[in-house]
């Protein structure tokens, strides 16, 4: 008996460190039958990390394995991803070749470098390998130039604000609006880079902008076997990242982290920090969701999110059976956006 009870004590000592960061999950309905439903209710919510006007609760997936993939980043550091103009060139499109043997992921929002005018990737892309050269949707976020520096693109170290990616998310994306969020943006955060060619990457190099931001992911530290994460701005969830492995998202966290604090700059008073309780209730508005099968040029399936008072995209790659099939999705709130 006094080995039971000695167990037992190991155990709960172990469940109560072991766990400690990550908050205990309510009970929740059966999944809806949807690859993302399935997703969320194998999901955790952890504790906060907040700094100012943001809060990111990192979120833990089961079955968050690894996945064969690369990023944009790490293939065009191997040569392995080629991006061009598309003939003499076109705004909405560019070309990519995946000449590796893996998979590479492009994620929606971010930003590649060059050509005649720097471009923002619109959707996520999961390229075959050995591809050959495909089409891919972009929109510009440099206005005013359209003179070739380079025959190939490069990665931009920075990617499009988090606003900026609700609207390429959202219904009726257009080149138009892009060029109208840019512009706003510099002229909210960093009037000096409102002029020229109106780049969105000019207005993460002012000295300001680039301190602060720099700051807020400084005191933001997100666990290491975190897949993903819900970002609140004042209170309110503006935006929720799940990915399909926790190798992925930690390549990618950085760069989704910067955007998101980069919207945070426009909150001049300091919001009420939104319990767990408003994480869960919006993952349980995307447990309901219906997702809308979508072309694309890449492999897997891409669907757009509809209904749940939520917008956003999924990308659902079944490669391995016991593996989370989402290799990406973004959610975001419906309600208007920064600057609307």
């Amino acid at each position: 008996m006094k080995k039971w009870i000695c167990l037992l004590g190991v155990l709960v000592a172990w469940g109560a460190g072991g766990q400690s960061d990550i908050m205990p999950r309510p009970p929740k309905p059966a999944p809806t039958g949807n690859e993302l439903a399935q997703m969320i209710h194998d999901t955790r919510v952890g504790r906060p990390q907040t700094y100012r006007h943001l809060a990111v609760y990192p979120l833990l997936t089961r079955g968050a394995g690894g996945r064969g993939y690369v990023t944009l980043d790490d293939a065009i550091a191997r040569a392995v991803l080629v991006v061009t103009e598309k003939g003499g060139g076109n705004v909405p499109e560019l070309l990519v070749e995946n000449r590796g043997d893996e998979p590479i992921f492009l994620l929606a929002g971010q930003i590649v470098n060059g050509g005649k005018q720097n471009r923002v990737i619109a959707q996520d892309v999961l390229l075959a390998p050995r591809s050959g050269p495909i089409s891919l949707g972009v929109f510009c976020v440099e206005q005013g130039r359209w003179v070739r520096q380079t025959d190939q693109f490069d990665g931009e170290k920075e990617m499009a604000h988090s606003n900026l990616r609700q609207q390429l998310n959202a219904p009726g994306a257009s080149q138009r609006g892009v060029w109208d969020e840019v512009g706003r943006k510099a002229s909210a955060v960093a009037p000096s880079a409102a002029g020229g060619t109106r780049y969105v990457g000019k207005v993460y190099e002012d000295k300001d902008v680039k301190e602060s931001v720099d700051d807020y992911l400084k005191n933001v530290q997100l666990p290491g076997d975190a897949n993903g994460m819900a970002v609140v701005l004042a209170g309110r969830v503006v935006g929720v990242e799940l990915f399909g492995d926790t190798e992925t998202f930690g390549k990618l966290r950085d760069k989704l982290l910067r955007s998101y604090a980069m919207d945070a700059l426009e909150y001049k008073e300091a919001g009420k920090v939104a319990e767990r309780g408003v994480v869960e209730q919006f993952l349980r508005r995307a447990e309901n969701v219906r997702l809308v099968a979508k072309e694309s040029v890449g492999i897997g399936q891409f669907y757009k999110v509809e209904g749940g008072h939520l917008y956003g995209s999924v990308l659902v790659w079944r490669d391995q059976p016991g593996r989370q099939a989402v290799a990406h999705a973004s959610l975001f709130d419906d309600s208007p956006v920064i600057g609307k």
